[in-house]
This record gives C-alpha cells, sequence and structure tokens, in this order.
C-alpha cells in the first residue's frame, strides 16, 4: 500500500514535522531522506521540490523554529506596558514558543544534534538580539535600564545562556539548572542595570517562575 497521502496544501510543513520527529529520537546521522518522507507520507521526490539536501532541510527546521519564537517576542513586547513589562512578556512569549514546538526543541537537543544546534544559537541570537534590544532601549530612555549598548549586551546575554543552559551539554542536574537559572536573572538584572529583583517579579507576576527560564 503506497504511503502517499492525499494532496494537502503545504507538503513541506508534512516532510518537516517528520524530520523533526526522527531527528530528535534518532539523531540527524542516523536518519535518511527514505525515512523522512515515508514518516511524511509523500514520494521522495516531492522532498526535493522543497529541500535541496537533508542539510538544507535542517537549515530550514531550525531558521522556522527561530522565526517563530522572534515572532513571538515581538508581539508580545509590542504590548503598552513599562519596559521591564514588555522584556519579561518577550521572553515568556519566547519560552512558550518553543514549548509549542516541542519537537523541534527535542530535536535541537538531541546529543548527536550539536552541529544543527549551534546553527540555531547563532540563528536566535542574530533574530532575537534586535527585538529585545529595542525594548531594553525604550527602558534606557525611561531610567529602567542603565545599559550603554543594549544589543551587543543582549547578545552576549543570549549567547552565554544558550552555551550554559541549552541542549543538555553540562548534564546539571535539576537542582543544579535551577541554580544557574536562578543566577541567570540576576545577570540579566545587572548586565541591563535594571533594579534588583526586578525582572524576576516580573516573572512571577507573570506566572512564570525562575525553573521555567530556559
Amino acid at each position: 500500500m503506497s504511503t502517499r497521502r492525499s494532496a494537502g496544501p503545504d507538503k513541506a510543513s508534512e516532510i518537516i514535522a517528520s524530520a523533526a520527529r526522527l531527528f530528535r529520537d534518532k539523531g540527524v546521522k542516523a536518519v535518511s531522506v527514505d525515512e523522512i518522507v515515508q514518516g511524511a507520507g509523500v514520494a521522495k521526490g516531492t522532498f526535493y521540490l522543497y529541500f535541496k539536501t537533508k542539510d538544507d532541510l535542517l537549515e530550514k527546521l531550525s531558521n522556522a523554529l527561530v522565526e517563530q519564537i522572534a515572532l513571538a517576542a515581538e508581539a508580545a513586547g509590542a504590548v503598552e506596558a513599562g519596559a521591564i513589562d514588555r522584556f519579561a512578556a518577550a521572553v515568556l512569549a519566547m519560552q512558550g514558543a518553543g514549548r509549542s514546538q516541542h519537537h523541534l526543541v527535542e530535536a535541537l537537543n538531541h546529543p548527536e544534534n550539536s552541529a544543527l544546534h549551534e546553527l540555531a544559537n547563532v540563528a536566535l541570537v542574530r533574530r532575537v538580539a534586535p527585538v529585545l534590544a529595542a525594548i531594553v532601549e525604550q527602558g534606557r530612555r525611561e531610567g529602567a535600564f542603565d545599559v550603554e549598548d543594549a544589543e551587543a549586551t543582549i547578545e552576549f546575554l543570549l549567547a552565554g545562556q544558550a552555551a550554559l543552559l541549552g541542549g543538555g551539554r553540562f548534564d546539571w542536574s535539576p537542582d543544579d539548572h535551577v541554580r544557574r537559572l536562578q543566577a541567570t536573572l540576576i545577570v540579566i538584572e545587572r548586565a541591563l542595570g535594571a533594579p534588583a529583583g526586578a525582572i524576576a517579579a516580573r516573572f512571577a507576576t507573570l506566572g512564570m517562575a525562575p525553573a521555567d527560564v530556559s
């Protein structure tokens, strides 16, 4: 029996979803294009209508996740509120977008997918840093933040958190992970020149515990 599904409007999304599941379960190197198209229920030729190679698919997969995270941050950060509230809302929205695409995140975090994970981290820093920096710049004008170069500072914060907490590369215990998340909040506040505890308090108001900031 053929695995081809009835014609649909977005075969690329089906292929990406199939690939993400397989990458999550097996790692990128162990997955073939044949397995991906079988999981998507499309012909192999259909794969090459959308993607040049498996590596091309990997790049599009990571870029799609980064774009969803960035758009969520932009939308949340555009609300009428003070800069610290907007900053906290944007970070929470980023985290929520990642959870909504958990199969992609798990694929990126697979131990064998470190190269893909690094690609995604670089894309995230480049795409999201300007979004958060714009909020911080507003806060600097309001007196909520005190930082000379908002965008460069945000880039360091995003890259540092991704290296230390992303992908499970350090294999922290749950308690150690929470300690470093709490330290991350302190580092963010100090780097941005925010009042001590101000950002953490906003996260708590929004219903997000320090352990959720990742």
